[in-house]
C-alpha cells in the first residue's frame, strides 16, 4: 500500500495542522512550574479555624479545672476492710432472737448452730450426755446450754441458777438463754430435737420462755410469759402433772406446762365424775401437749379450744355421751379414742371433728361406723 497516499486521505479527514502547537506545550510547562495563586486561596481560612477550634478547647478545660497547670496526681482510694466474720454485730435483742429461732426452726448441723451462737457472745455453761430408752430404742442425748451476754462472765457462775432467775436478768448478767436438746440414734445422725429460748419481757417484770420440739403438730416455736410464775391449780391435776413432768407437783412453774407433751387425769377413785378445771391461763400454757387421757373425768369445751397441739384424745368410764358438747375445741383431733367410754352419739357426731384420722370405738356402739370409713377415716375397734 502507499503510505504517502494513506496519510494524504488522513490529513483531508482531520486536518494538516497538528493538534498540538509548540506554544501550548509552552504554556503546559509554564503552569506545571509556576501553579497558579488562587490554588492557595483557601489554606489561610483552614488555618484560622484550627487555630480558634484550640483556642476554644483550651478555653473549657480552663474553666472546669481548679488547678489546670498543676500537674496530676494519682488518686489514692483507701478500700474499707471487710469485717472479721468473728466481729459481733450490732443488732439488737430482737433481730438476735429472730435469727436464732429462723436458724433453729430449720434443723441445722450442729457445727451450724454453733457458729451462729459463738457469733453473738454465746458462752456454753454447761453440756451432759445421756442415754434413754424410747420405744425399745436406745437414744443418745446430747444437751447443752448457752447465756448471750456483752459482758465478761465466768460460765461457771450460771451452773447453780439454771435456767436463770429473773434476777440474772434484771441485773444484765445476761439477755438471752439458750437450751438445744441434740439426739443420736442407729436410723438417724445427730440432729436437733428440741430448743428453749429465755430471755426477759418487755416489762421487765417477767421471764418469756419460747419452745421449739422437732415431734410438735405445728414446726414452730411456741411461746409462754411469766415461766417462774407457780400453776395453781387442783391437787389432783398438779399431781397428774407432776407425774408426767416427773417434777414435784408443788414447785412447778408456767415455764413447765410449755413442757407438757403428754397427760392422764385418772379421776375413778372419785365418786362421780372429776371435773378439769382451773384459771384458764394455765391451760393455754399447755401449748406442747400432744396426748390426753381422761379416766372418768371431762373437760369443758373452753378448756379444750385452749389447748391446740392436742392430737390424741381418749375418754374412759363415764365421761361423755356425745361430742356436742366439746366438738368445737377438737377441730385440731387426729385420733380419738372413745371404746371404753360412754360415748352413745352417732358417726355423723364423730364426723364433725374435721382433722380426725383415726378412731377406736364399739361397733356396737356405732353400728354405721362404715359412714366413717368411706370418708377415710380409720375405724379400729
Amino acid at each position: 500500500m502507499d503510505h504517502q497516499r494513506v496519510k494524504k486521505a488522513l490529513d483531508r479527514q482531520i486536518s494538516e495542522r497538528p493538534l498540538f502547537t509548540n506554544k501550548d506545550k509552552e504554556r503546559f510547562y509554564k503552569k506545571k512550574t509556576h501553579p497558579d495563586r488562587h490554588s492557595f486561596f483557601h489554606l489561610p481560612k483552614l488555618i484560622t479555624a484550627l487555630f480558634a477550634l484550640c483556642i476554644a478547647g483550651a478555653s473549657i478545660y480552663v474553666f472546669h479545672s481548679d488547678h489546670p497547670f498543676q500537674k496530676s496526681e494519682p488518686v489514692n482510694v483507701e478500700e474499707t476492710p471487710s469485717p472479721s466474720p468473728n466481729e459481733v454485730e450490732d443488732i439488737s435483742l430482737i433481730e438476735k432472737i429472730d435469727e436464732l429461732k429462723h436458724l433453729l426452726l430449720n434443723v441445722p448441723a450442729q457445727e451450724d448452730a454453733a457458729a451462729l451462737i459463738e457469733r453473738y457472745n454465746g458462752i456454753e455453761v454447761m453440756a451432759d450426755s445421756t442415754t434413754r430408752i424410747e420405744d425399745g430404742n436406745e437414744l443418745n442425748l446430747l444437751k447443752q446450754s448457752y447465756a448471750f451476754t456483752e459482758n465478761t462472765i465466768d460460765p461457771l457462775s450460771f451452773q447453780s441458777d439454771w435456767p436463770p432467775s429473773i434476777q440474772s436478768f434484771q441485773r444484765e448478767d445476761l439477755d438471752l438463754a439458750l437450751n438445744l436438746e441434740w439426739i443420736d440414734q442407729e436410723d438417724q445422725p445427730l440432729h436437733l430435737a428440741k430448743a428453749e429460748l429465755f430471755y426477759l419481757a418487755e416489762n421487765g417484770e417477767e421471764i418469756v420462755k419460747e419452745l421449739f420440739s422437732l415431734y410438735s403438730m405445728k414446726h414452730d416455736f411456741k411461746k409462754v410469759s411469766g415461766v417462774n410464775q407457780p400453776v395453781i391449780l387442783d391437787d389432783l391435776i398438779l399431781s397428774s402433772i407432776g407425774r408426767s413432768l416427773n417434777k414435784d407437783p408443788d414447785s412447778l412453774t408456767k415455764g413447765d406446762l410449755l413442757e407438757l407433751e403428754k397427760l392422764t387425769i385418772n379421776g375413778s377413785h372419785l365418786n362421780g365424775i372429776y371435773d378439769v378445771k382451773g384459771d384458764l391461763e394455765y391451760f393455754e400454757a399447755m401449748k406442747s401437749l400432744r396426748v390426753l387421757k381422761l379416766n372418768q373425768a371431762i373437760m369443758k369445751d373452753t378448756v379444750f379450744k385452749k389447748i391446740p397441739s392436742l392430737e390424741q384424745l381418749t375418754f374412759i368410764g363415764p365421761t361423755v355421751l356425745d361430742l356436742s358438747s366439746v366438738q368445737e375445741g377438737l377441730q385440731n383431733l387426729r385420733y380419738l379414742n372413745i371404746m371404753n367410754s360412754s360415748f352413745n352419739g352417732t358417726a355423723e357426731d364423730i364426723l364433725k371433728l374435721e382433722s380426725l384420722n383415726i378412731v377406736t370405738l364399739d361397733p356396737t356402739v356405732v353400728p354405721e361406723y362404715e359412714k366413717l370409713q368411706f370418708e377415710g377415716i380409720d375405724v379400729r375397734w
